[in-house]
């Protein structure tokens, strides 16, 4: 194995346990890579307000990849790079989702606000990673939704997602995740992969030496480019096909079995 110098951290599913908390174990885990020289970077679907609240606990982790890759913020150099939906681009999706799936329950985010145009009740937080006491999004009118220049836009409920892949794959990043329920849509050049490319170039790392933990579809592009990827025992069958090592779940510490085993 080549040497690791960043190890990239998915939240749900990964780092995170089904209670969605960090257990003591993966952290002092991955605080120990950390001492040892090595970058921490935390790739996840969710935006800035849902992630910061796992991670405060870990000030050493510099670079966050938010959105699936629409958005990275670096706190030591005070930058980021966002990426969003052209307006028009999300009119023609608003306008599709509603002929094609009226029953679907679609929301927008832009840049760490969170929109939708109907309440989404407390039974239905949990598919958009949202526990009850989180904020929910705000709710608007159509003519604000179609002001938007969304970060990302979030359905659930729309089972015939390809068919928004057919239509706007040319300009669209379209993954289902959760199981297929949750339609995660961003931007064509928004994705994990490539945003974490972008970390690796600044920070002067080789993808070889990375090594990536994932569960989901969102996983999948970073699973091909990194050197090193590690998919947990509760992660769908295309992710531990492309993976060079199965850990424990992510309800076992597997973030840290992982690392115990190959890294500190």
């Amino acid at each position: 194995m080549s040497e690791i110098e960043a190890i990239v951290l998915d939240l749900d599913g990964t780092l995170l346990d089904s209670d969605k908390s960090i257990s003591l174990r993966n952290y002092q885990s991955v605080k120990r890579c950390f001492d040892s020289g090595i970058h921490i970077i935390v790739a996840t679907a969710r935006p800035p307000r849902a992630a910061n609240q796992f991670v405060k606990n870990f000030p050493f982790v510099d670079y966050l990849v938010y959105y699936n890759g629409a958005l990275i913020t670096c706190k030591s150099k005070q930058i980021q790079r966002h990426i969003s939906i052209p307006m028009a681009i999300s009119q023609q999706i608003n306008n599709f989702i509603a002929f094609h799936a009226h029953q679907s329950i679609i929301s927008y985010e832009v840049n760490d606000s969170w929109y939708t145009c109907s309440p989404i009740h407390d039974t239905q937080l949990s598919h958009f990673g949202i526990r009850a006491n989180d904020p929910k999004p705000l709710v608007v009118n159509r003519d604000f939704i179609s002001s938007l220049s969304p970060t990302k836009i979030l359905v659930h409920g729309y089972n015939n997602w390809r068919d928004v892949v057919e239509q706007f794959g040319n300009h669209l990043n379209v993954i289902a995740t959760d199981g297929g329920v949750l339609v995660q849509i961003m931007h064509k050049s928004a994705s994990k992969e490539d945003a974490v490319q972008w970390v690796l170039t600044d920070i002067g790392v080789k993808p070889e030496n990375v090594m990536v933990f994932g569960d989901d579809f969102n996983d999948l592009g970073l699973f091909h480019t990194c050197g090193f990827p590690i998919a947990m025992e509760n992660a769908i069958i295309e992710l531990k096909n492309s993976a060079k090592h199965i850990t424990e779940s992510n309800d076992n510490d597997g973030v840290a079995v992982a690392l115990e085993k190959f890294v500190v």
